[in-house]
């Protein structure tokens, strides 16, 4: 077989690519028109800010609890969106409730104060889902009951918790739900115990019946 032989096209290949050249120029003439035709339109770009990657939303969440490290209430309030949903499965109250993001940072500084030397790691860092944009993470804390906050008394006790949350993160890389599992720490129970006694007490409504009285019929 000569050097000739090897390099000489064959009918089919040089069909083959007239054919892919026919179709390809149809295609770009089409766009083309359309274009043309529509001078406003523009193709999709996965760049857009409504196409965030999942370690993008993760990163929010890492800089939520690095906020909560740092005693940063601006840092821990800039992750939220301006009202965010929380449910926090174990606590008194859990139900469902819309919160103020300034609400969720003062919060946590409040937590902070009893807690002042508190730092939060993780058995499972921030994790988002495949085809969703929840964020998962299995966090622990660690630090001393130091000062007194919101009025209770610290015993110097140290404190050791954890707890799973599920952040939503929304394409504008805000947090706008969590749904929390965990433990409680010494001040958290007693400000539950506090929040629970000073909720008004609800007398049970009491249903009185009109009776009434038959005379006796005097003939």
């Amino acid at each position: 077989m000569t050097v000739a032989r090897l390099i000489e096209p064959k009918a089919s290949s040089i069909f083959f690519t007239l054919a892919l050249l026919y179709i390809t120029t149809k295609k770009l003439t089409s766009i083309h028109a359309f274009t043309a035709q529509n001078p406003d339109y523009k193709p999709p770009s996965f760049s857009s800010s409504k196409h965030k990657s999942p370690e993008q939303r993760e990163a929010i969440v890492y800089r939520y609890f690095d906020g909560v490290n740092r005693k940063d209430a601006n840092q821990i309030r800039s992750c939220f969106a301006e009202e965010a949903f929380i449910t926090d499965i174990c606590s008194i109250n859990s139900s469902k409730r819309q919160v103020k993001s300034n609400d969720l940072a003062m919060r946590c500084m409040e937590f902070l104060t009893a807690h002042p030397d508190c730092k939060v790691g993780f058995h499972y860092p921030p994790t988002c889902g495949r085809n969703n944009n929840w964020v998962f993470a299995h966090w622990y804390e660690t630090g001393t009951w130091k000062n007194n906050s919101r009025g209770i008394v610290a015993t110097g006790n140290p404190m050791a918790v954890e707890g799973q949350t599920r952040f939503l993160v929304n394409d504008e890389l805000k947090i706008i739900e969590l749904v929390v599992t965990r433990t409680f720490t010494e001040w958290e129970a007693a400000l539950q115990k506090k929040t629970a006694e000073q909720q008004p007490v609800q007398q049970p409504v009491q249903q009185t019946t009109q009776q009434t009285v038959q005379q006796p019929v005097q003939q």
